[in-house]
């Protein structure tokens, strides 16, 4: 299935994601591709006062509590969050279900200064799954983090992109930030149906704001 990206943005990291119609695969940075993400760049239309802010304006939590719920209501997202570790080969390994969201737990935690990575499956041979409307998500929209303290971290997308799987934006995802922000990954892009998988990565970019 094919669908367009809202993007508003650029930023910098470390690891290297690719995301698999099934998982997730981290690898060290290694060599670069030279060739040209695959994003489609629009200007946020709103006046510039309902637009979100673009500075970190909102202090980390320190050590912050673990997520244990995913909402984003201009998706219709409400999942639990369960944490997910790197195997012995690489491999990070997916949520069991289609239905639930993975936060990468050697990460930040969401609320905690740098990227929390945030992932899950678009869809599966039954039917949507719980990042099915990711690339629909536009820039200004809220993601609330439900944490294990019972409190509740807050942020506002930013930026939405879509790269090819062999041209993953390492820096863009895993790269330190003064503030926290979360990377959110589904995958999307053309479906290849003979090795039944995705081509591309879709990832979208929030700050934290209350």
């Amino acid at each position: 299935m094919k669908r367009a990206e809202k993007i508003t943005g650029v930023d910098q990291p470390r690891l290297r994601l690719l995301v698999g119609s099934c998982f997730l695969l981290l690898l060290g940075i290694g060599g670069c591709s030279e060739r040209a993400i695959q994003t489609l760049v629009v200007n946020d239309p709103r006046p510039v006062s309902q637009k979100p802010s673009m500075e970190p304006h909102y202090v980390t939590d320190g050590q912050a509590p673990v997520p244990i719920r995913v909402r984003i209501p201009d998706i219709e997202v409400d999942a639990p969050i369960i944490p997910l570790q790197v195997g012995e080969s690489g491999v990070l390994l997916p949520p069991a279900r289609n239905d639930i969201a993975g936060w990468w737990k050697d990460g930040p935690e969401p609320g905690e200064s740098g990227p929390a990575v945030i992932a899950g499956h678009v869809d599966s041979h039954t039917g949507p799954a719980v990042f099915f409307r990711l690339p629909d998500l536009p820039p200004g929209a809220q993601v609330f983090i439900d944490r294990a303290d019972r409190t509740t971290a807050v942020f506002t997308t930013y930026r939405l992109e879509r790269h090819s799987k062999d041209e993953f934006p390492t820096d863009a995802v895993y790269g330190s930030t003064s503030n926290a922000e979360i990377r959110i990954i589904t995958c999307g892009g053309d479906f290849d149906d003979t090795n039944d998988r995705y081509l591309a990565n879709v990832i979208a970019f929030a700050r934290r704001s209350g």
